[in-house]
């Protein structure tokens, strides 16, 4: 498996994960007041990160030069396309229900949904599923991303 470009995909992931920080301003700004658009827009951007990094694993897939046998995916192969669609309809899940439902439990289940993508993307880097320096670097990025929608969903503004 080729080597995972981290200093490239760092810069990357700072610049994609930017936006959650905009969770911490709502929890600052809500105290004086409410920005329901900012945090429509945040649990939307959410929901298409936590699709984007399922497509990531699809992509790893797919990147891979592999023949074809009869037999069908591997188990590696199975994983990663299993990984990928979870991700996929969490995503979808959470973006629904805090559109359709209330914010707050859209924020706590796009939460869960990135702690979720993370331990399963840690099990698969003990088997060898992922290329050198990539687990590093989502280390970094649900980080980010789960501090951002923490803040959003205990922000002080009340009712979004």
């Amino acid at each position: 498996m080729r080597q995972f470009p981290v200093t490239a995909a760092m810069l990357i992931v700072l610049g994609g994960v930017f936006p959650f920080l905009v969770g911490g301003w709502l929890f600052l700004a809500g105290v004086l007041t409410s920005l329901p658009h900012l945090s429509l827009i945040l649990l939307t951007y959410g929901g298409c990160l936590l699709s984007f990094y399922g497509a990531v694993q699809w992509g790893l897939l797919a990147s891979k030069p592999t023949i074809i046998l009869p037999k069908g995916e591997g188990q590696r192969d199975g994983r990663a396309l299993l990984l990928g669609a979870f991700a996929f309809l969490w995503g979808w899940l959470a973006l629904c229900v805090g559109l359709l439902g209330n914010l707050r439990i859209g924020f706590g289940l796009e939460v869960i949904g990135f702690a979720g993508i993370f331990a399963l993307e840690r099990i698969a880097n003990r088997c060898g599923d992922l290329p050198p320096g990539y687990f590093m670097m989502r280390a970094v990025s649900t980080g980010l991303c789960v501090i951002g929608f923490l803040l959003a969903l205990l922000s002080p503004q009340g009712q979004f």
